[in-house]
């Protein structure tokens, strides 16, 4: 397996940078002691970057095992923290670190938007926001996606593309919406994300300037 190039090992590499960026900004005790884990953490992934394991061997890897368990106990951890924008992008990453094992479950991927998350759900309401809507969405847990289109309307099925969070003026986005409805709640297997490709390429544009 070609984990020097795997999608989702670079995502994770430049989800430490952002850590190790954010980690003084992050309003939480002790976190001198979260920029050492950090940096402990990207020694981890380089190891398992260049390890080439097949993905058997790779999931009890101890560098692997290491890296996600030092994201749960990370992300734990800030949990006390106030909960600002820095805040909700170091979750996201240590969240995303903490999924890897399912992720890798995934097998060889070949596009970098089959490395990330996405989840079905309806639209619980919308607001206008300086030319923006606002739109709540429930995927059995909340989340909040900002558009510029108007398609998007509330008791509306949709999809959402899983993303680090993006701040517009007051207002958090925690992903982008995807022009397909499934009729479900939850998340979406690999094999449904695959089946929406054709409407993936804005996604794709993000994550492939996330990991340049």
């Amino acid at each position: 397996m070609d984990t020097s190039n795997d999608f989702r090992i670079l995502l994770a590499e430049r989800g430490l940078k952002e850590l190790e960026r954010l980690s003084n900004s992050l309003k939480v005790q002790r976190r001198k002691e979260i920029l050492r884990k950090v940096r402990e953490m990207e020694n981890d992934l380089q190891v398992v970057k260049w390890s080439y394991m097949d993905l058997r061997d790779l999931l009890t890897f101890e560098s692997f095992e290491r890296l996600v368990e030092s994201a749960r106990e990370l992300r734990e951890q800030i949990k006390q923290a106030e909960k600002d924008f820095n805040w909700r992008v170091a979750d996201y990453w240590l969240e995303y670190i903490s999924n890897l094992p399912d992720l890798m479950k995934r097998g060889e991927i070949s596009r970098i938007y089959e490395a990330v998350r996405f989840f079905s759900g309806v639209i619980s309401g919308r607001k206008e926001i300086d030319g923006l809507w606002l739109c709540g969405v429930d995927c059995g847990f909340k989340m909040n996606v900002v558009t510029n289109s108007e398609k998007f309307k509330p008791n509306e099925f949709a999809v959402v593309a899983y993303l680090p969070p993006r701040r517009f003026g007051d207002y958090v986005s925690e992903g982008m919406f995807v022009e397909a409805k499934l009729g479900k709640k939850g998340e979406l297997s690999l094999e449904e994300v695959r089946a929406i490709a054709n409407k993936l390429g804005e996604v794709e544009a993000v994550l492939v300037e996330l990991v340049k």
